[in-house]
């Protein structure tokens, strides 16, 4: 017994030593990564900062020229140019850089500039679009400038980019806790690389900070506490179902206008005018521009104001499909806050929850459904509504996540893990799941 005590102490400072010695190479080998991200961090936030100021004089100028919506078909041309001129294929979108994440292809140094532009495009000219689309690309692009000015390998390329999405994330909306899990979470649902973790880190905080000084900042609401007691869960759990199921609606309209213009319209050119006559004519028939943008309006009169029409998420989403069908530049995640937000705020109160409560549940739910990322949601949920009721949010994040089956806005991102809880519990990683 004495001689097992003698080399307990001795082995376990071994042990000690050993992961002292482990941690000072893991600092000493991702230090240039850290740097890096810094760096990555100060670029985006100054490009992605400039951005999104120049998107909110977009709303400005829009709602104050009434004809410049008539130059949207013009405009579209102008966008399709630039990809055509710049190699850039049109169709990829934020895939690209769900690709790039994995290391399955590269990002082209000329996508910042491109989307950059055309997004800016969109939004003055009356497309309906959202922002972060261009954020995510915008931000892998620039990670990949600056992953060339350090003169880093190929071999951190997917890291390049996973700092980049961070921080573009957190420049244009202003969530940097956000925008660390998403850009670790999105491109393989279940597993998150956790090597990128501090440098995303880094990137995502550096670059809200550089926003914020460019005046720029993160979208919060001060919600009214319910009582939570078990019917309160019970109206948020259906609350979350209806969305979960409304995000398939969502996935599966944006996927179908964008092939039904592809199939009737295969001229890039010709697509993009008709799509952006078809905005035009709707907007007319509509008498109001209230739909056009990224949908901030929708998401401030919901939740902070507990209002919103019946038909005003449906309105949304066909606006938005045809203007990203059509081939305009922007994003889908703020049209589905919009969305989510404009619903939630509608059926709440049917199911006596708080309008205002309700639209931020929906806001929530529908962003977890399109996007498969619960981590995401779930702490976007608690930082933009400062943690206000969270229980609720984790049961409408759980609940949607897995109603909203395979869908998703990402055609490209990968499920490691079954979302049904049956006896393995896993699929295969190199299956793709999609129904």
């Amino acid at each position: 017994m004495s001689q097992k005590w003698k080399y307990k102490p001795k082995g376990m400072f071994r042990e000690v030593y050993a992961e002292m010695i482990f941690s000072a190479e893991s600092l000493r080998i991702n230090a240039r990564a850290i740097f890096f991200a810094l760096g990555v961090g100060m670029v985006v936030g100054v490009i992605g900062g400039f951005f999104s100021r120049l998107l909110g004089l977009s709303d400005v100028f829009r709602n104050n020229v009434s004809w410049s919506i008539f130059l949207l078909p013009l405009v579209g041309l102008a966008i399709v140019w630039l990809y055509k001129k710049g190699g850039i294929k049109t169709a990829g979108g934020t895939d690209i850089v769900v690709q790039a994440a994995r290391g399955e292809q590269p990002v082209s140094r000329l996508l910042a500039p491109v989307i950059f532009v055309s997004t800016l495009l969109t939004h003055f000219f009356g497309g309906s679009a959202g922002r972060e689309g261009a954020a995510l690309q915008l931000g892998g692009s620039l990670a990949e400038v600056v992953r060339h000015i350090f003169r880093l390998g190929d071999e951190f390329e997917d890291l390049a980019v996973m700092c980049g999405m961070s921080a573009g994330f957190s420049a244009v909306f202003g969530n940097q806790i956000s925008a660390v899990i998403f850009a670790l979470e999105i491109s393989c649902v279940g597993m998150l690389p956790m090597g990128a973790f501090l440098p995303c880190v880094f990137s995502s905080i550096v670059a809200g900070e550089v926003a914020q000084l460019l005046g720029c900042h993160a979208v919060t609401f001060t919600l009214v506490s319910s009582p939570e007691d078990a019917l309160f869960f019970v109206r948020v759990l259906i609350l979350a179902v209806a969305c979960g199921l409304l995000s398939i609606v969502v996935c599966y309209t944006f996927a179908g206008v964008r092939q039904l213009f592809e199939r009737f319209f295969p001229d890039p050119y010709l697509r993009v005018v008709v799509g952006g006559c078809i905005v035009i004519a709707l907007t007319l028939l509509l008498g109001t521009r209230y739909y056009l943008g990224s949908g901030q309006a929708l998401i401030d009169q919901s939740i902070g104001q507990g209002q919103a029409l019946p038909w005003d998420f449906a309105l949304k989403m066909i606006l938005t499909a045809i203007t990203l069908g059509a081939g305009f530049k922007g994003g889908e995640i703020v049209p589905a806050f919009a969305i989510g937000a404009s619903f939630g705020c509608v059926l709440g109160p049917v199911l006596g929850l708080d309008p205002a409560y309700a639209a931020a549940i929906g806001m929530v739910a529908v962003f977890c459904g399109v996007t498969n990322c619960p981590l995401t949601s779930l702490v976007l949920g608690f930082e933009v509504f400062s943690f206000c009721n969270p229980e609720g949010f984790l049961v409408a994040v759980a609940a949607s996540f897995l109603v909203s089956g395979y869908s998703g806005l990402y055609s490209k991102q990968k499920f490691a893990f079954s979302k049904v809880a049956d006896s393995t519990g896993t699929i295969p990683k190199e299956e793709n799941i999609r129904l």
